[in-house]
């Protein structure tokens, strides 16, 4: 490639890994003049970041063709889809040898045309992010108000900034031929391609570049851009008309392509979906759903409206029927009805969209946030106040919170302290500077309680340079919220009132409410029945009391903080919709109650089942009585009492014991004849499971099976349970017959202990097993090595390869084989008693015939 007459070397192998040879200008000789140019100033990589993939990828798959479409239809409408020799023309593709080969398929327009569309997804997955570099749309409203607009859009934006030639092989596609007459044409773009993660912010960043001439020439003009819009507003028509021809020789010189047919001059102008006038702005006219059958209808409706509310003016709480429509069933398909309310609601909003404007700013006055509360529903208004304006209010951008506030009972002021920051901080975005002032409707007493009592606030409003006042101007859009009266103070006190003390309990078993209180000497009861878990059951309690001393101060007492904490928030919070239709419904029923309250009421907690002395005690316990069947009538058995106590507070043996003075066997025996108790699973005592207190005291063993052991994958375990000793060892089953051969390796190892546990399983319980640990140990004698004696008996555990070992008076000791003799001084002693035995009788018989034959001699000497 030739530039100025001067041959230029060739392109670098390839991007280094500081960004590549691009980011110098010698580096690009080889590229596009304009290219080098702005590669000079910036430092970047031919005006794109060279793509870097996390692994190396493989080529992807071929075209993608309709399951049922013939490819002849397939490769036509590709073919006529690609327009290669248009898009060559223009330089937008290029042939390609690349390995590379990304999915396309194609996509008919409404003119009948066929659009390419280029599946990326799996380069998108493996490219490197550049992040956000625009977080929104610019807002409109912030045009001075009487200034005269340009208004260019770009054509084909994408196709006009260049693509690094290095990354160009990764966006290869291939069009096929019909009965493959020849070879398959792969294409790949030079530009950036649509569809790629990257491509928008490269678009973004690439205008910028092309506007920030202009910015810097006339610094007093307002220059909007959005991807491939442009807005210009001046303060005079004659510098807008000195700044247009600037704007669009800046677009040319950098490539960018102006649709003449899209450049807008006269009012109104239309920009980003609103209908911009000298003075005030409009949305553009909307096409809302009027049918809807499934949630994927629904959905797209409300999402248009929400995205129209800045405009409109329209509460989340008016927009709440149409909320309704998103709960249920999840599949989009799912089926779904405008109810009448809908209906009414969507009508209010096609009005809304007819009637409803904003303004745009005048420079000469203060920004003011207004704070209202509508339905409990905080809406904050960035708008302008001036009373020498037909309408004194001109409303800049309206600002809402969620339909539903995060927790289930949100203080009021929590609410109003986020609105504020949000409006505080959309004031930041909008001017970078604070709006002079913020409106609250508040009492000034009601404001500096508020602001002294709770941390939201104080930090909502840390740091706010501006005016804080409390009265709200009289208008039209803010008299609704002059109607409605809250307070911020809560309306529980801190300390005990002056009125009935009224007790509440409620049981899940049972499903009994009890509202109990002393009238004069008297106790009164009131009870009602609910479903459900015992903390529905005393919501229904709390509902109750409030309803019944909902004319005068009282003190609510409960041991359920569940029920405390909630009737305490109630009178400050605004209420969350729960998925529970029960519980929001007792929710809602107190919530209305207390909000309806002119008299304070105090609540306070206490623990339930203390025995303690005293009227509030004794006030709780009675309510207790009366929740539970166990306590409605008196057993006269101590013992049947504590069955009936540990049956509703399901106490441990100890507590049971102490509490009805019984025996520790009585009271174990209620505990295990719980079923309850007995599904969860007692602890076990202290004693179950021993551990011995010195080593070869007591042993435990058991089997496990290791699967990838193969034929031994029966694996013995047994450790010594001082020590925490282990010896495993791998056998071809569980029989008894290997629990022998295991012990006998154990015993060989560690020595003999005194005790061995099992689970009592066939194979240690067997007669077998228990004859081979029992059975008598062969005697044998050993050779001092020092004294050259030999020594014992002792007990010989096992032999073999060599080596003996031997259990000892001082442990057990391998030994060579030559040092140990079998002890054979019990088996010659045996062996000579009975030869002794023997012998004398023997001797005894010869005694007696040499008597015999004396006696014979003596009587024939006699004779």
């Amino acid at each position: 490639m030739e530039s100025g007459g001067a041959e230029h070397p060739a392109l670098p192998p390839g991007p280094g890994p500081e960004g590549g040879n691009y980011t110098r200008a010698k580096g690009q000789a080889g590229f596009e003049p304009l290219v080098q140019e702005q590669c000079q100033e910036t430092g970047m990589a031919a005006l794109v970041q060279t793509i870097q993939l996390a692994t190396a990828q493989e080529s992807f798959v071929t075209v993608v063709q309709g399951a049922d479409e013939p490819f002849l239809c397939f490769a036509g409408r590709l073919t006529a889809a690609v327009e290669k020799q248009e898009r060559l023309d223009q330089g937008h593709l290029e042939p390609s040898t690349s390995p590379w080969n990304t999915p396309i398929f194609c996509i008919k327009k409404k003119s009948g045309k066929w659009r390419l569309l280029q599946d990326l997804r799996k380069i998108n997955a493996v490219m490197e992010g550049m992040g956000t570099l625009q977080a929104g749309m610019p807002l409109p409203t912030m045009l001075p108000a009487d200034w005269p607009l340009l208004i260019v859009d770009l054509k084909d934006c994408f196709f006009t900034i260049p693509l690094h030639p290095y990354d160009r092989p990764k966006f290869a596609f291939t069009v096929p031929t019909i009965n493959n007459a020849e070879p398959a044409q792969r294409y790949q773009w030079k530009f950036l391609p649509q569809g790629m993660r990257n491509s928008p912010v490269l678009c973004q960043w690439y205008v910028a570049r092309a506007l920030s001439g202009v910015r810097k020439q006339f610094p007093d003009a307002h220059v909007y851009h959005y991807m491939d819009d442009t807005l210009v507003a001046a303060p005079t028509q004659d510098e807008l008309l000195r700044i247009q021809p600037q704007l669009l020789n800046a677009l040319h010189s950098h490539g960018l392509q102006v649709a003449p047919e899209k450049v807008q001059q006269q009012p109104p102008w239309k920009y980003l979906g609103v209908k911009i006038l000298e003075r005030t702005i409009r949305h553009q006219e909307v096409q809302f759903v009027q049918s809807v059958k499934t949630l994927n209808d629904a959905q797209k409706l409300v999402g248009v409206i929400t995205w129209l509310c800045p405009y409109l003016g329209l509460t989340t709480a008016q927009l709440s029927s149409l909320f309704e429509l998103l709960k249920g069933d999840t599949d989009l398909k799912s089926p779904r009805e405008l109810t009448p309310e809908a209906r009414k609601v969507l009508e209010e909003v096609q009005q809304a969209v007819s009637a409803c404007q904003v303004y745009r700013i005048e420079p000469s006055i203060d920004v003011t946030v207004f704070i209202t509360t509508p339905d409990l529903h905080p809406t904050g208004i960035i708008g302008q106040w001036n009373d020498d304006w037909t309408d004194p209010l001109h409303v800049l951008e309206w600002v809402f919170l969620p339909h539903q506030p995060h927790k289930m009972a949100t203080a009021l002021f929590e609410l109003i302290a986020r609105l504020i920051i949000k409006c505080w901080q959309h004031c930041l975005q909008l001017m970078g500077a604070d709006p002079s002032k913020i409106i609250l409707l508040l009492q000034r007493e009601e404001f500096d309680w508020s602001y002294a009592n709770n941390v939201s606030l104080q930090c909502a409003l840390e740091g706010f340079s501006g005016q804080i006042t409390y009265h709200l101007p009289s208008h039209k859009l803010l008299q609704v919220a002059n109607n409605t009266q809250f307070s911020l103070q809560p309306k529980n006190s801190q300390e005990p009132v002056q009125g009935p003390t009224v007790f509440i309990d409620g049981s899940g078993k049972t499903g009994k409410a009890i509202v109990t209180w002393q009238d004069g000497s008297e106790w009164q009861v009131l009870e009602n029945h609910e479903d459900g878990s015992t903390q529905l059951v005393e919501l229904k309690a709390a509902v109750m009391a409030f309803e019944k001393f909902s004319q005068e101060p009282f003190s609510l007492i409960t041991d359920s903080a569940y029920v405390a904490d909630i009737a305490q928030r109630l009178g400050y919070s605004v209420l969350k919709e729960v998925s529970n239709p029960a519980l929001f419904h007792l929710l809602k029923a107190l919530w209305c109650a207390i909000q309806a309250r002119v008299h304070p009421y105090y609540v306070l907690h206490v623990r339930s089942h203390t025995n303690l002395p005293g009227f509030v005690a004794e006030g709780n316990a009675r309510a207790d009585k009366l929740a539970n069947p166990a306590w409605v009538a008196p057993q006269p058995d101590v013992l049947t009492q504590a069955k009936a106590s540990h049956g509703f507070s399901h106490q441990n043996a100890h507590m049971l014991q102490k509490q009805f003075q019984l025996t520790a066997t009585e009271a174990c025996e209620i505990v295990e004849s719980c079923d309850d108790c007995h599904a969860l699973g007692a602890p076990l005592l202290a004693g179950v499971n021993p551990r011995g207190l010195k080593a070869l005291e007591l042993w435990q063993t058991d089997v496990t099976q290791v699967a990838e052991f193969g034929r031994l994958k029966y694996v013995h375990v047994t450790v010594d349970t001082f020590s925490s000793a282990m010896w495993a060892s791998a056998h071809t089953g569980e029989k008894a017959r290997d629990v022998i051969a295991h012990w006998r390796q154990v015993f060989a190892v560690q020595g003999i202990p005194s005790a061995v546990k099992s689970d009592n399983g066939p194979a240690y319980a067997s007669q077998q097993a228990l004859d081979g640990e029992q059975q008598p140990r062969a005697k044998v004698r050993v050779q001092n090595l020092v004294t050259k004696q030999w020594e014992g008996p002792y007990d010989l555990i096992a032999m073999g390869r060599g080596h003996a070992c031997v259990s000892m008076d001082t442990g057990t000791r391998w030994l060579p084989s030559k040092c140990v003799r079998p002890d054979l001084r019990s088996h010659r002693q045996n062996s000579a008693d009975r030869q002794g035995g023997s012998r004398d009788q023997l001797e005894s018989h010869q005694v007696d015939e040499s008597s015999s034959d004396h006696s014979d001699d003596s009587s024939t000497d006699s004779d």
